[in-house]
């Protein structure tokens, strides 16, 4: 017993080992959705073929009876009952019925049935009409009889087929009861304490979400040789980001500090030198300009250290009224805006921060667009993430260029709108700070299209 337990411990020691008892597990889970995507398989093929063999056989009567009368028609009406299950009718146009067959397990129907079965039978129809009445999977078509326009129809019980179905059902339900739930089980006691350390780095590392965060270290008890690999590499990337987020976030609000008080200096300056009023505003105007590119560096180095209030928001509210600024934006130049936004769609966050980084998204569109040009804004969810598209039919950006529209100062080649080239950059930190991804797509002098998943 002693031996035994010993090779389980030195057999547990390895994450290999470990996880080889949650395959087991995993094995009895595939086995299961095998089994019961066979099962449904099964069920349409079966459906399938009984809509199939009623569709021919309806096709047959109803020749058989536009052909041949009286007792020939009855006789060749009855040899179409080839199996059990089966039944064939011919309704006169009142509902009564001309000639019923069955088969001999099949009851033979009523007079409220046969009225129900009219009624589910629209006679101008051409090809026949596929309905279930009373488990029998029907298919009609109107015929002419002696009495007027009729109908000839031919069913088959489905209980055959909720039979065969029940039976796979049993089959999966012993399966999953006998095999997949006693190995789930055993997996689940012997990988609850084993999987420990992992679920430990995997907490841990979840908590890290920003970078006042990054100086925080991850540890874990009763740990393996792989799993103490992954933590010190863990440990040292998150020590090295640190370092590399403080020295940017130093020198970019040096920078920024550093220029404020030489520009302000500049401006006063320039109210006062002896120049035309077009020219001092000129000037004024470049130094404002300057100074919001400063504000947004500062923005941008701080957007992950800032306090960020995070609340639940009505996404579709937000970009509501983009759309209507965009509308407003456009005016002048004769843009057409439409958008598809899905209602109440709701997201945990700093409101503020994402209106700015949307705005943003949303102010390139409007004047990177060229004249009389389109902007289509969208909102949905889809599979448990929310999707924004903002498209334009713009100028565009080259592949070349692609890969540098997010970065900081860059400015297209084909841009002759100034700016400061941070829009998109804060845009993405925004995003990306809130757990979210932007990408983008364009044709150049065709559109851009940018998407916002989160």
């Amino acid at each position: 017993m002693k031996i035994k337990n010993r090779k389980i411990k030195i057999f547990s020691k390895t994450l290999r080992g470990r996880l080889s008892f949650w395959y087991l597990a995993t094995v009895g889970f595939i086995m299961l959705s095998f089994l019961l995507a066979i099962s449904i398989l099964f069920w349409f093929t079966l459906q399938d073929q009984i809509d199939h063999h009623i569709h021919i056989t309806v096709n047959e009567a109803h020749q058989i009876v536009q052909d041949y009368k009286d007792e020939e028609r009855n006789t060749l009406i009855k040899n179409l009952v080839s199996a059990q299950g089966m039944t064939v009718i011919v309704l006169s146009p009142d509902g009564s019925a001309v000639l019923e067959t069955n088969s001999p397990d099949i009851a033979i129907t009523t007079e409220h049935q046969l009225q129900k079965l009219l009624l589910n039978t629209t006679l101008q129809e051409t090809t026949p009409k596929h309905f279930t009445k009373s488990n029998i999977r029907f298919a009609a078509l109107p015929v002419q009889v002696d009495a007027g326009k009729g109908v000839v129809a031919v069913g088959y019980s489905t209980r055959v087929l909720y039979s065969t179905f029940y039976k796979m059902l049993w089959i999966v339900l012993g399966v999953f009861v006998f095999l997949v739930l006693p190995i789930t089980y055993i997996a689940h006691k012997l990988l609850k304490n084993q999987l420990r350390p992992l679920e430990q780095i995997s907490s841990q590392a979840k908590q890290i979400t920003s970078t006042l965060q990054l100086s925080k270290k991850i540890e874990i008890e009763d740990t393996t040789e792989e799993l103490q690999t992954i933590t010190n590499a863990l440990n040292t990337m998150l020590e090295k980001l640190d370092g590399i987020f403080k020295n940017e976030h130093e020198f970019f609000s040096d920078v920024a500090h550093t220029l404020k008080t030489p520009l302000a200096i500049l401006w006063s300056q320039v109210e006062n030198m002896p120049i035309t009023q077009k020219q001092r505003d000129e000037i004024l105007t470049t130094i404002d300009k300057a100074k919001d590119t400063i504000q947004d560096l500062l923005f941008l180095s701080k957007i992950e250290t800032i306090a960020q209030t995070a609340t639940n928001f009505s996404l579709s509210v937000l970009v509501s009224d983009l759309t209507e600024l965009a509308t407003t934006l456009g005016e002048s130049n004769g843009l057409k805006v439409t958008s598809n936004i899905e209602k109440d769609v709701q997201f945990k966050g700093d409101r503020k921060l994402f209106q700015r980084a949307l705005s943003n998204i949303v102010h390139n569109s409007v004047i990177y667009n060229s004249r009389n040009g389109g902007i289509d804004i969208a909102l949905y969810k889809r599979h448990n993430k929310i999707i924004i598209t903002v498209s334009d039919t713009g100028i565009g950006i080259s592949k070349k260029e692609q890969s540098q529209i997010f970065n900081r100062f860059f400015r297209g080649s084909n841009i002759k709108h100034k700016g400061s080239g941070l829009g998109l950059a804060i845009a993405k930190s925004v995003i990306e700070n809130a757990g979210g991804n932007l990408t983008l797509e364009s044709s150049l002098n065709k559109s851009t299209t940018i998407t916002i998943t989160l």
